[in-house]
This record gives C-alpha cells, structure tokens and sequence, in this order.
C-alpha cells in the first residue's frame, strides 16, 4: 500500500484494526519518523481508545483502554532500549502477549537483542519518493 499523507496512513491502521481479534502481538517496524506512531494513532483511534497515542519513546510502555470488542487494551511498546530478556520480563510483556482482550503493537522489535519478541502481523513502513509517501507492508 502507499501513503501519500499522515491521514492515509491512519486509514490503513483503522483497516487494520478492524482485522485483530484480540491476543496479537504486532511488531512495527520503520526507520525513525516513518510513520509508526502515526499508524499506532489510527490503529488506536479505530478501537475506541480515547486521547492520542503517543510514542512510548521515554516510558518504553503505554496502555489504551478501548472501547471496542473484544479488544479492551491496546498495549504499545518502543522496544529500542530494551536489550535483554530481563528488560523484557521487567516490563511484564508477557503477561499482556497472547491476551485475548488485548493487543500488543511493538516498535523496534529487533532491538531486544537475544530475547525473541514473536510477532503474529508485522507491519513494515518505508519513506517513499517524496517526503509524504509511505511504502506500508502488512504480513
């Protein structure tokens, strides 16, 4: 798919949204300023979940409630600081992967090192041609 705006981008998250049935963890991946933020707010947008999403950057977790079914929580996670199993288990990400009430989105999954992160849906964003177009690959 390509985006040619913040706004489009936001749209094929809401599509997106619409195909979780809760108990997947989706890992983002995208160079710095690609647009993964922008797709968790689309993406949290389409669930119900109230305020703006904001990049888990400084607090490495953030959880949004919904108010959509049978998601009631999205849990969004920058896992670029994490470095080993231990960051991992510190953080509780475990408890919340698999979950059937909830989704978990993590940014910079390969970050973490020898722990393994396991991803159901990956979604990958690319800068395209000019400095709004965005390449956006969901597997």
């Amino acid at each position: 798919m390509i985006s040619n705006s913040i706004k489009e981008t936001k749209k094929f998250a809401a599509d997106f949204a619409m195909t979780l049935r809760g108990g997947e963890v989706v890992a983002l991946e995208g160079e710095i300023g690609a647009g993964k933020t922008s797709f968790v707010q689309g993406l949290a947008e389409a669930l119900g979940a109230g305020g703006l999403a904001r990049s888990p950057t400084f607090t490495v977790m953030n959880v949004y409630p919904t108010s959509h079914e049978p998601i009631k929580q999205i849990v969004h996670v920058d896992a670029y600081r994490l470095r080993t199993p231990e960051d991992i288990f510190n953080l509780g990400l475990e408890e919340w992967a698999g979950r059937p009430d909830s989704v978990v989105l993590v940014e910079w999954p390969r970050m973490v090192g020898e722990a393994e992160i396991r991803a159901d849906r990956t979604v990958k964003i690319f800068s395209g041609a000019t400095s709004d177009e965005r390449i956006i690959e969901i597997s």
